[in-house]
């Protein structure tokens, strides 16, 4: 391959290699937690949300934070997502994150 050939490849290579990896966005949705206790009352709000490479950080405001790992699903937790929002199912608690914003009722 001649000189003229190479420099655009070398160049092309480097671009690619130190392109930075995306970063997730953080993104305001709606939430609402349920407890599987029996407990009648069920919190609801505006939380943030984090997705990337399927792990998926929540905090609702500074009571809660919710970490749920790639790995984990199917093991720690159940994930379902709907075209409207996404579930999370682990132990005591169910999370239902909106992530269009408050549902109509």
């Amino acid at each position: 391959m001649g000189k003229a050939l190479m420099r655009p490849l070398v160049i092309a290579i480097t671009t690619v290699l130190s392109a930075a990896p995306a970063q997730a966005e953080i993104v305001q949705a709606w939430c609402s937690l349920m407890w599987r206790d029996g407990r009648a009352q069920i919190e609801q709000g505006p939380c943030d949300f984090r997705q990337a490479f399927g792990n998926v950080q929540v905090w609702m405001g500074e009571r809660w934070a919710f970490d749920f790992p790639a790995e984990g699903q199917g093991r720690y937790y159940t994930r379902r997502n709907r075209n409207d929002f996404i579930r999370f199912e682990r132990g005591g608690y169910i999370l239902t994150v909106f992530q269009g914003g408050q549902p109509a009722r």
